[in-house]
């Protein structure tokens, strides 16, 4: 929401809700284009630095070839149509994208090519849709093109992400890159603020750590208790799971994949690392995982939340190798490595 209020000495006085990274969001009420303040609520257009929500049954247009505005987070519940009567479109500030259930991110632009600077993310949820199949993402940084990715599928999950390094990350799932250390519950730990959360995990998310970060599970208190599938660690970030001095362990609620290539390391005092069936515990070649206690896993049912079968010691430090633990859909575990 937004209000904006003129006293009758002519002073102004804004507020509203906050999106994303610190802006005021704008909620639309109608269809039209972005710039017209008589489709949105409170009848002014968004300026400054902004995010927008567009509600199902309603299309807001972005005409002409670039969006210098710097709109920072878009929500599309109904359809963003970009560069209708352009050859390409341009994001000039790096946006986080978010297309939920029967929303549409619709390319208009004549050559199918979206371009954005670096730290742009674009987020397809299940059920979400892409309008044209085959439009090139593309990073456009300082007026040079750089990598880009062409895409293939016409509806999510699907995630595409512009890093800062000129790279571009693409999954087919619902995606939070972690791309500066600090904590999981954190909206700047992840690439445009996208963090996940039980609302945008809903349907199921992967969390990827990229080099050089340290992503931490304290703010968690000891429980992930949304839907996160797969947490991938590339080699040289870590992974500290846990609350540091606590002893109660550390809980995964819904199963899991843990594909280690760089560290992690188990920061409790006590408790053990609690998976359901349907898990997995990948440490791949030069990755490693590290404890100051002794720790094992424990395999629970997630109706009655008892222990299923024995502990899976996992000691104080696995490196220099392999290891790999699959807990079936049944409960029984299968351990191998070398």
């Amino acid at each position: 929401t937004f209000k904006l209020t003129v006293s009758a000495s002519g002073s102004v006085a804004t507020g509203g809700t906050v999106g994303g990274l610190g802006s005021i969001t704008f909620l639309a009420k109608g269809s039209g284009d972005l710039t017209d303040a008589t489709v949105w609520g409170g009848g002014v257009a968004p300026s400054g630095t902004f995010s927008i929500s567009i509600p199902a049954g309603i299309t807001i247009t972005i005409s002409g070839a670039t969006l210098s505005l710097k709109m920072v987070r878009c929500d599309v519940s109904g359809t963003l149509a970009v560069g209708s009567g352009s050859d390409t479109f341009t994001f000039t500030f790096p946006p986080t994208i978010i297309v939920r259930s029967g929303g549409i991110l619709l390319d208009q632009t004549t050559n199918k090519v979206i371009r954005f600077p670096f730290n742009s993310i674009i987020a397809i949820l299940s059920g979400g849709g892409f309008g044209a199949t085959g439009t090139v993402l593309q990073i456009f940084q300082g007026g040079v093109v750089g990598a880009s990715f062409t895409v293939t599928l016409a509806s999510g999950p699907f995630t595409c992400g512009m890093l800062a390094d000129g790279s571009v990350q693409t999954y087919n799932s619902v995606t939070a890159i972690a791309v500066m250390s600090g904590d999981f519950t954190a909206a700047g730990t992840f690439l445009g603020g996208f963090a996940p959360s039980a609302d945008i995990c809903s349907g199921g998310c992967g969390i990827q750590v990229i080099k050089g970060v340290t992503l931490s599970t304290a703010g968690l208190n000891g429980v992930l208790n949304f839907k996160i599938t797969s947490i991938a660690v590339a080699i040289g970030a870590t992974f500290q799971l846990g609350t540091p001095g606590a002893s109660t362990g550390f809980k995964f609620k819904f199963p899991i994949t843990l594909s280690i290539f760089g560290g992690m390391s188990f920061v409790c005092s006590g408790g053990y690392i609690m998976l359901p069936p349907g898990s997995e515990f990948d440490i791949s070649d030069g990755g490693e995982f590290s404890s100051s206690i002794s720790v094992s896993i424990e395999i629970f049912d997630p109706l009655t939340g008892l222990a299923i079968g024995p502990l899976q010691t996992l000691g104080t430090l696995i490196s220099g190798g392999t290891f790999k633990l699959t807990v079936s859909a049944s409960g029984s575990v299968a351990t191998g490595g070398t």
